[in-house]
């Protein structure tokens, strides 16, 4: 049988969902992971606005993009208009 598994269901992965897979995300490629920001809807704009100058600054395009995105949505959550 070319699938026999002698150690029973143990030897099959399972996907992995929840805390375990965000620290492998977070380990594998520290530059993408994002850690929580706390504070104010204007704090946390003026975070990811240093992000973004930070990630320019080291070269990477689309990480300073992905940062004014997330900028201009806490820019939108301070002023009362959160809409797309």
């Amino acid at each position: 049988m070319p699938f026999d598994n002698p150690t029973g269901d143990r030897g099959r992965r399972q996907p992995r969902f929840g805390k375990a897979a965000q620290r492998q995300a977070v380990q594998g490629d520290p530059a993408r992971a994002h850690q929580k920001l706390n504070g104010s809807a204007q704090q946390k704009h003026g975070q990811w606005l240093a992000r973004a100058v930070d990630a320019e600054r080291s070269g990477d395009a689309v990480e300073a993009e992905t940062c004014r995105q997330h900028a201009e949505h806490w820019f939108r959550v301070a002023n009362g208009r959160n809409e797309p």
